[in-house]
């Protein structure tokens, strides 16, 4: 179980008190991602394109705490994909507003962000980061 996991598992069972919820996306924030990835890049511009999974009927963008839950979702077809390392906050910094957010698809410890979620946190992220505006 990691430190994701136990986390999460404590944020259910405190029934979202504030903060076990904020230690749940401090640790988000730090931790080191696995985030599938097309082989080839489209465009110069775009160093790599996230892969995408359609679930619930929503479009979701998949990313893992652990390279073997990456492997173990991809299954057969991991040979066909690549995968970046990014922390969590860069992650966040950087994902559109439409966007569903699948943390750890198919496992036990499953967590989905959805857009209005997403913008809440890159929210937080804005107050918490330095800007660049004043170099």
């Amino acid at each position: 179980m990691t430190e994701l996991d136990q986390l999460l598992q404590q944020t259910y069972k405190s029934q979202g008190e504030q903060s076990f919820v904020n230690k749940f996306y401090a640790a988000f924030f730090r931790t080191e991602l696995f985030l599938p990835t097309r082989k080839e890049a489209i465009s110069a511009e775009e160093p790599f394109s996230p892969l995408f999974t359609e679930y619930k009927q929503q479009h979701f963008m998949l990313v893992f705490d652990t390279l073997e839950r990456l492997t173990a979702w991809a299954g057969e077809h991991v040979n066909e994909m690549h995968y970046v390392n990014i922390k969590g906050i860069d992650l966040l910094k950087g994902i559109g507003l439409n966007v569903f957010l699948g943390l750890n698809f198919g496992s036990e410890h499953y967590k989905e962000f959805a857009p209005d979620e997403i913008q809440r946190l890159k929210t937080v992220i804005s107050k918490l980061t330095p800007s660049n505006h004043s170099q």
